[in-house]
């Protein structure tokens, strides 16, 4: 094959593949955002990845794609027995009227389609139960910057539950979740748009051109 007949063939690859965008959480910031408090135990750790304040009441979160999420307890401090879980209990963390030190443990993974998330869930004996995105009680962690009635997107999220809403110890720092995103590729290709069916056959075209010009140049 020409040199020429190569490049037209990589051509015609490179327009009929589209490139894909990292999956992403996209968060809805409900109000007010929040200042993560000098009394959460795990300050020192979040502010060391970035993360200063904290949404909670109000709050969204969605999907932009397919994806595995890798779901992660990093942390608790808590007088009661508080838990998690995701995947109506297919992922679920529990600890017991403890303090337990920074230290990721994994919890499993799950895939999950694109679109708006419900199903991650904290509860604690305290009388916090089936606290889920959007409650005063479920925080997730921010960097600094980050405005009421914006947006934040990003490929891994921190949460933070608060089990008891009032009184001093109203920190979200009770149990630290940790949930990163992957992208999970459709392994048949899923089917191609018609822009991209028209670049794929414009492009055989060009390959079909270039042999029909080095068959005549072979013949003269």
């Amino acid at each position: 094959m020409s040199k020429l007949l190569k490049v037209a063939a990589i051509a015609s690859m490179a327009v009929a593949m589209p490139a894909a965008a990292a999956v992403t959480f996209n968060v809805g910031i409900g109000s007010p955002v929040n200042a993560i408090p000098s009394n959460n135990d795990f300050k020192s750790n979040l502010n060391g990845l970035g993360l200063f304040q904290y949404t909670a009441g109000g709050a969204t979160v969605s999907l932009s794609g397919k994806a595995k999420l890798t779901f992660e307890f990093l942390g608790s401090e808590s007088g009661f027995s508080d838990s998690f879980k995701a995947g109506g209990g297919s992922i679920f963390a529990s600890e017991n009227s403890s303090f337990t030190a920074w230290n990721p443990v994994a919890l499993g993974s799950l895939n999950y389609l694109a679109g708006p998330i419900s199903d991650w869930i904290f509860s604690s004996s305290g009388g916090a139960t089936n606290k889920g995105i959007g409650a005063l009680e479920f925080g997730i962690f921010l960097p600094a910057g980050v405005q009421a009635g914006g947006n934040y997107a990003s490929n891994v999220l921190y949460l933070g539950f608060d089990d008891q809403i009032t009184g001093d110890d109203d920190n979200h720092d009770d149990m630290i979740i940790r949930i990163t995103a992957e992208d999970l590729f459709d392994p048949g290709g899923g089917v191609p748009e018609p822009e991209t069916w028209a670049m794929l056959v414009a492009g055989f075209g060009l390959v079909g051109a270039v042999r029909r010009r080095r068959s005549t140049a072979v013949a003269a």
